[in-house]
Protein backbone atom coordinates (compact mmCIF):
# COMPACT_ATOMS: atom_id res chain seq x y z
CA UNK A 1 0.00 0.00 0.00
CA UNK A 2 1.57 3.59 -0.94
CA UNK A 3 2.24 5.48 2.85
CA UNK A 4 1.01 8.72 2.89
CA UNK A 5 0.50 11.07 6.23
CA UNK A 6 -2.52 13.46 6.97
CA UNK A 7 -0.84 16.99 6.95
CA UNK A 8 -4.35 18.92 7.61
CA UNK A 9 -7.94 18.26 7.74
CA UNK A 10 -11.13 19.86 7.95
CA UNK A 11 -14.59 18.04 7.35
CA UNK A 12 -14.41 18.98 2.95
CA UNK A 13 -10.78 19.06 2.58
CA UNK A 14 -7.72 16.64 3.20
CA UNK A 15 -4.09 17.91 2.42
CA UNK A 16 -1.86 14.41 2.27
CA UNK A 17 1.66 14.12 2.55
CA UNK A 18 2.63 10.86 0.22
CA UNK A 19 6.41 10.55 -0.66
CA UNK A 20 6.08 8.16 -3.69
CA UNK A 21 4.75 10.98 -5.96
CA UNK A 22 7.32 13.56 -4.96
CA UNK A 23 9.08 14.66 -8.32
CA UNK A 24 6.86 12.41 -10.72
CA UNK A 25 7.19 13.27 -14.20
CA UNK A 26 3.59 15.87 -15.58
CA UNK A 27 3.29 12.22 -17.73
CA UNK A 28 3.20 9.98 -14.64
CA UNK A 29 0.73 12.44 -12.83
CA UNK A 30 -1.94 12.55 -16.00
CA UNK A 31 -1.64 8.78 -16.02
CA UNK A 32 -2.40 9.21 -12.32
CA UNK A 33 -5.31 11.31 -13.42
CA UNK A 34 -7.25 9.04 -15.33
CA UNK A 35 -7.84 6.96 -11.85
CA UNK A 36 -11.42 6.73 -10.91
CA UNK A 37 -12.57 8.77 -8.08
CA UNK A 38 -14.87 7.65 -5.49
CA UNK A 39 -18.05 9.14 -5.14
CA UNK A 40 -17.80 12.85 -3.24
CA UNK A 41 -14.77 13.43 -3.97
CA UNK A 42 -14.72 16.78 -6.15
CA UNK A 43 -11.33 17.68 -6.72
CA UNK A 44 -8.23 16.24 -6.53
CA UNK A 45 -4.27 18.43 -6.79
CA UNK A 46 -0.94 16.99 -6.41
CA UNK A 47 2.26 19.10 -5.86
CA UNK A 48 4.95 16.91 -7.03
CA UNK A 49 7.61 19.30 -5.77
CA UNK A 50 6.31 18.93 -2.11
CA UNK A 51 4.68 15.53 -2.43
CA UNK A 52 1.34 16.56 -1.26
CA UNK A 53 -2.43 15.95 -2.42
CA UNK A 54 -5.31 18.36 -1.73
CA UNK A 55 -8.14 16.35 -1.57
CA UNK A 56 -12.03 18.01 -1.85
CA UNK A 57 -14.69 16.42 -0.82
CA UNK A 58 -18.24 16.22 0.03
CA UNK A 59 -18.31 14.95 3.85
CA UNK A 60 -22.29 13.49 3.57
CA UNK A 61 -21.39 11.51 0.25
CA UNK A 62 -18.05 10.25 1.28
CA UNK A 63 -15.63 8.77 4.20
CA UNK A 64 -12.99 10.07 3.37
CA UNK A 65 -10.73 7.30 4.90
CA UNK A 66 -12.37 4.41 3.00
CA UNK A 67 -12.37 6.55 -0.08
CA UNK A 68 -8.54 7.32 0.38
CA UNK A 69 -8.01 3.74 1.11
CA UNK A 70 -9.69 2.78 -2.55
CA UNK A 71 -7.78 5.79 -4.51
CA UNK A 72 -4.55 4.28 -2.67
CA UNK A 73 -4.94 0.96 -3.99
CA UNK A 74 -5.91 2.00 -7.52
CA UNK A 75 -2.60 3.98 -7.39
CA UNK A 76 -0.68 1.49 -6.05
CA UNK A 77 -2.39 -0.81 -8.53
CA UNK A 78 -1.29 1.24 -11.90
CA UNK A 79 2.15 1.46 -10.24
CA UNK A 80 2.83 -2.29 -10.60
CA UNK A 81 1.51 -2.49 -13.99
CA UNK A 82 4.50 0.06 -15.44
CA UNK A 83 3.36 3.37 -14.56
CA UNK A 84 5.53 5.35 -12.30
Amino acid sequence: MISYKVVHHVPGRIRLHVPVIKNLSIATLKQLATLPIPEGITDVSANPLTGSIVIKYEPARCDILKCLDEMMENAELLATIGVG
